[in-house]
């Protein structure tokens, strides 16, 4: 699963790659260009981790930011401390649209253009 996530992020031109959040999780942390909202033009790191292990069936569920980041109301689902700096994992799975999807749309692509990139939009 996670070789996938990384190849397709990769074509992408997201930087990603492994990191170990805690003894028994990992995540897929990029960097990504936002494009809209309060961080437009700026570079954030963003992790993406899954509560099921069947990419692409079911796509990250959980996005992990710094925790100077703000998602409003959204409650914060776990913390955790990676390269001495606080991140904060939200519980944001694109379910109103991935379940409708063709097996062939559901990779990253999608799910970072149509997903993250309105997430990111709405800070």
């Amino acid at each position: 699963m996670w070789r996938r996530v990384i190849e397709e992020l990769e074509a992408l031109k997201l930087e990603p790659r492994i990191i170990s959040i805690s003894d028994s999780q990992r995540a897929v942390m990029c960097n990504v260009l936002v494009n809209h909202g309060a961080y437009k033009g700026e570079t954030l790191q963003v992790a993406l981790s899954f509560q099921e292990n069947s990419y692409p069936e079911y796509p990250p569920h959980f996005v992990h930011f710094k925790s100077t980041i703000k998602l409003g109301e959204i409650p914060v689902h776990f913390t955790y401390q990676f390269e001495d700096e606080h991140w904060s994992a939200y519980s944001l799975p694109p379910s109103d649209f991935w379940d409708k999807l063709q097996s062939s749309q559901k990779n990253m692509k999608t799910y970072v253009y149509r997903h993250l990139f309105r997430i990111l939009a709405s800070l």
